[in-house]
């Protein structure tokens, strides 16, 4: 079945993924304003209002006034690259150019908008040339903004978070997403808990956004992530006419992973796995763990887990193996 798309998909250049990026802020503020205020004041590390103020007995200079309404004013400038690094002398150029067409009433911000983080250094030295003429400089990556509007959605929010998912799987397609090991990729799982742990996999609907550029996935059930296992290869499988076809998304779909897959479709009894097209996510194996959840409830659906702020002193740029990973993650909370 096929899954309606909000984001244009035709072309690899600035322009288009700065427009979707843009489509994304647009959609969450026809919604709710209060959460695009959330996500800028997260990516901008500065506090801004967007919409309206009301406010009663606002005393002027000479009355006061039984209502007010009012709306504080900004400008936001983004400059988009599809690689790592942003051109220094066109950011030089972006800030005077702001400057020189006069100052807003309010606040001036200018996002360096990249795949990958720009350096540390270089984002100090854009911040001191950018507050030189009043103007707030931030870099932000694709992955920073898709998770800030993540951070923004309840998970009952469904039509909110499949915005959100449809924009992540554009970028995952353009191969505009960190590919780093910051992020835990947790599976709520009921039923079939038993045979994704012995056949070490997970398996979920193919019209669902493919989780391609994570490392690391757990399995979650009893307000706790029991297991993780290490990503080695994706695949869709699909039967017609009773003709098993399977297709590798990402990595090498080795025998002993077809075997896997075959043997859990055909020793399922509770799903019909042949029913439709299904994506399987094949670990190096699941090591037992315990990740609880520390507030009520349990989880409405998938959840992207920011390990470091899980794990102390934890780094995305290391290649940690899965025993290492679950023994760090054993005992700790997330909510």
């Amino acid at each position: 079945m096929s899954r309606v798309s909000y984001f244009q998909r035709f072309s690899q250049r600035e322009n288009h993924a700065t427009n979707n990026t843009l489509l994304v802020f647009r959609y969450f503020y026809q919604l709710s304003p209060f959460k695009v205020q959330h996500v800028l004041a997260s990516l901008l590390e500065s506090d801004l209002s967007i919409g309206l103020n009301f406010n009663q007995q606002i005393r002027g200079k000479q009355s006061v006034p039984d209502a007010q309404i009012t709306q504080d004013r900004f400008r936001l400038f983004i400059e988009t690259k599809l690689g790592g690094e942003l051109d220094r002398n066109q950011i030089s150029r972006h800030i005077k150019s702001i400057a020189t067409e006069g100052r807003s009433a309010g606040d001036d911000f200018l996002i360096g908008l990249t795949k990958e983080p720009i350096s540390l250094n270089d984002t100090s030295e854009l911040r001191k040339e950018a507050a030189a003429y009043g103007i707030k400089f931030a870099a932000a990556t694709f992955s920073q903004i898709t998770e800030a509007f993540k951070a923004q959605c309840a998970e009952f929010e469904r039509e909110l978070l499949e915005i959100v998912e449809d924009y992540e799987e554009y970028l995952s397609e353009e191969r505009l997403l960190e590919e780093s090991n910051r992020w835990l990729v947790v599976f709520p799982c009921g039923t079939s808990l038993t045979e994704n742990i012995r056949f070490n996999l997970y398996y979920e609907p193919a019209s669902r956004p493919c989780k391609r550029n994570y490392r690391f996935i757990g399995i979650y059930a009893q307000k706790t992530v029991a297991y993780v296992g290490m990503v080695e290869a994706i695949a869709v499988t699909s039967f017609e006419g009773g003709t098993f076809a399977l297709t590798s998304e990402v990595g090498v779909v080795t025998n002993e992973h077809r075997a896997r897959i075959t043997n859990v479709i055909e020793e399922t009894r509770y799903y019909d796995l042949k029913s439709d097209l299904r994506r399987f996510y094949l670990v190096d194996r699941f090591v037992e763990t315990d990740l609880r959840k520390s507030t009520t409830g349990g989880l409405w659906g998938l959840r992207y887990l920011d390990l470091s702020t899980i794990v102390p002193n934890f780094r995305p740029d290391k290649n940690y193996a899965t025993e290492e990973l679950a023994r760090l993650l054993k005992g700790r909370e997330f909510q």
